[in-house]
Formats: C-alpha cells, sequence, structure tokens
C-alpha cells in the first residue's frame, strides 16, 4: 500500500480509519491540528503504538483517572522511569503497583480515546507513511483494530448529541439528589464524581480533578441525568475570569492600527531584552492578527524561552508552594478550572515540578498558571 496525505475538511479522520483499516494498512500515521500532534503505529491494520504531546492522554492519565494510581504513585514511578529508562507500563508490572492485565486494558483504552478523541476535528493534517512491517514496540504488546474504532466512534457520534442537549459546555455547574443515585463504594468514580459535584466544580473543572477525557465523564454524568440524579445547577455557568491576568506588555505598542508585523517586532524586542513573558503574549497576539507558517514558528521559539525562564524560575532548583490563602478564601475567587485544579494540589510537601508533572495540563500552562499564583499573592515559594 502506498503512503497518502491531507487535511480532514476533505477526508475525515473517521473515513481514514476506515480506509486504512479495510486495507490492513501498516505504517505509522501521524495527525495534526495546531498545536496538537499525534502519531499512531499501525500493523495490519491494527493500532499498536500510540503517542500524543496532550498530556491528558499520556499513560498515567488514563491510569489515574482509571483508579488504578494515585499521583503520588505515578510520580514515584516516574523517578523509577527516569533512572532505568524502562518503559513505564513495565515498571508499574515489575512494581506490582498495577497488573499486567490492567496495564493491557488501560494501553488499549488510551489508543482508542487518542483517535476518537480526534474524530470531530473539521480541521487539520494528516500524513500517512506506508511500510512493510511496523517498527518494533518497547513494552508490552498491545493492539487495537482500526475498525472496531470506527464503529465505537458511530456509536459516540449519537451519544454526544443526546450529551450536549443536557450539558450544553464544560462551564456549566451540577447539582446532586443523592437519594436518587445509585449504590456506590468509597473511593469509586460515582463517589469521587458526587463529591466534587458538592464541592462546586464545574464540568470542566471535575473532569481535570479525574484526570479524566471528556467522553468518559460526560458520558458518566449522563447516566446518572438519566437517574434523575445529577442535573445542571441554575447556578450561571462559571465566568472565563482568571486570576492570571496577562496585560499588554507596553501601552502604546499595541493599539488598533497596529500589524501583525509591528508586533512581531516588539516581541522580538522584548525576547532581545530577556523579557519572554512578555516577549511571548506578544508572539501570540501577532499569530492570532495574522496566522501564517512564519508566526507559528515564531511562537513555538518564543514558547520555548518562555518554558527555560519558567523552568529557572519556579522549580530550578526544586521550589515547594504553599498557599498563602485559606482555602475557603480560595472558593469566592474567579479562577478557572485549571487553576482551581493546580491550587488543589498544594500540600506544603511536593514541589511545583512534580505538580506540574502528574497534571493533565501543558507544563508551559501550568507554569504560566504558578507565575500568576505568585506575582497575585497566592502561593509562596520555598526552596526545597
Amino acid at each position: 500500500m502506498r503512503g497518502l496525505s491531507g487535511d480532514f475538511s476533505t477526508m475525515p479522520l473517521k473515513d481514514l480509519v476506515v480506509y486504512l483499516g479495510n486495507r490492513r494498512a501498516t505504517g505509522s500515521l501521524k495527525v495534526e491540528r495546531g498545536d496538537v500532534r499525534k502519531q499512531l503505529e499501525l500493523r495490519e491494520g491494527h493500532v499498536v503504538s500510540a503517542s500524543s504531546n496532550q498530556p491528558r492522554e499520556f499513560f498515567g492519565q488514563f491510569l489515574i483517572n482509571m483508579g488504578h494510581l494515585t499521583e503520588d504513585q505515578l510520580e514515584k514511578a516516574f523517578s523509577t522511569q527516569a533512572e532505568t529508562r524502562i518503559f513505564l507500563g513495565k515498571i508499574l508490572v515489575m512494581t506490582g503497583l498495577v497488573p499486567e492485565a490492567t496495564v493491557r486494558g488501560t494501553l488499549s483504552h488510551k489508543f482508542r480515546e487518542m483517535i476518537l478523541d480526534a474524530f470531530h476535528w473539521e480541521d487539520g493534517d494528516f500524513v500517512f507513511e506506508a511500510a512493510d512491517t511496523a517498527p518494533e514496540v518497547a513494552g508490552l504488546d498491545v493492539s487495537v483494530e482500526l475498525l472496531d474504532v470506527h464503529r465505537e466512534g458511530e456509536f459516540r457520534e449519537t451519544a454526544w448529541q443526546a450529551i450536549r442537549a443536557v450539558f450544553p459546555s464544560g462551564a456549566v455547574r451540577l447539582a446532586v439528589d443523592e437519594r436518587k443515585l445509585p449504590e456506590r463504594k468509597p473511593g469509586s468514580m460515582d463517589e469521587r464524581i458526587v463529591q466534587l459535584i458538592k464541592d462546586g466544580l464545574t464540568i470542566d473543572g471535575i473532569a481535570l480533578a479525574l484526570h479524566a477525557t471528556d467522553f468518559f465523564l460526560y458520558q458518566r454524568l449522563y447516566a446518572l441525568y438519566r437517574l434523575d440524579a445529577v442535573k445542571v445547577s441554575d447556578e450561571p455557568p462559571a465566568s472565563e475570569l482568571s486570576v492570571v491576568v496577562e496585560e499588554d506588555a507596553e501601552p502604546g505598542i499595541i493599539g488598533s492600527e497596529t500589524s501583525s508585523d509591528e508586533v512581531l517586532q516588539a516581541a522580538q524586542l522584548f525576547l532581545d531584552a530577556g523579557n519572554a513573558r512578555d516577549g511571548e503574549a506578544l508572539a501570540r497576539r501577532a499569530h492570532e492578527m495574522s496566522p501564517s507558517p512564519r508566526t507559528a514558528e515564531f511562537v513555538k521559539a518564543a514558547q520555548e524561552k518562555l518554558l527555560v525562564h519558567l523552568r529557572r524560575e519556579l522549580s530550578e532548583p526544586p521550589r515547594v508552594p504553599t498557599l498563602q490563602v485559606a482555602p475557603g478564601h480560595l472558593k469566592t475567587l474567579q479562577l478557572s478550572a485549571p487553576e482551581r485544579y493546580l491550587l488543589s494540589r498544594i500540600d506544603g510537601r511536593r514541589d511545583v515540578a512534580a505538580i506540574v508533572h502528574v497534571s493533565p495540563l501543558q507544563e508551559l500552562d501550568a507554569l504560566k498558571f504558578f507565575a500568576g499564583f505568585v506575582d497575585a499573592g497566592l502561593v509562596k515559594l520555598t526552596p526545597r
């Protein structure tokens, strides 16, 4: 079979999956949309390996979401992996933390979710490079048939229509009637969901707290809705306000008549002066004004510089965050779901890097939030 490439506006991923599955394709499939990149290794129409640059699709996140690991256990496993260079799944089996059958099942679940998440993409690009044999896969041998994934995608398309009719967005809060809840065990998924609803989290906030993929959470919420146990709260949807407010880098530099090129020039000046925060913010502004491969590359370079800067500022050497306000006061603040998640993980023991490492957020985004917490006086950092 020959390779092929294209974009999802002309060939949706669900059609591409059927095409490759029917031809029992072997090779590498890369899909991209914006900053999101995924790669699948195929063998005779089966996915045998899958990787993504989205933290929520990392293997460890699925293990936490499904209740097989805690964040602390995952962090310890990461430390062992860094020392031994052994595949994470093998470490978990060798140390007895997770049975091999569970690791295999979770990997299979990850492969499916990574593909199905992209089924709704209306834009983006793909490249399939055919090969005679699939590359050797490190770790456990797990495979998922592409045609099975397509069948699941057809089911979900119908399911999402029903779900969205009840839960229109992740910004809504929920109300729970415990009298109508099914029997649940302590520590079960339903128990955790109910507690997070009581804590006043939005659906987006619940997803972050559970390290859950969207469909996994919404499907369970919809099942509870069908029992009249959960409904959308009458409380207005959560505001998008955040304590991390990005101000214009320099009043007067960015005006209504400023061109994208002028903003890029200003961004470069800030970056050259060592001001990575404002330089990156201006780079993103320029890309929003006039998206192009040139501005996209500039943003990428600016973000790399900002990431280096924030690592030095917040986690090198290790720094332990402590809250400077009472937990009750945090509930009164207009915080975004990611901010609430990160603040809830501050325990006076784990350092910034450890919290970020096991979070379902991009490292740069998480570090930006921590920088905002420090600037706002919500958090103090103490060298370990």
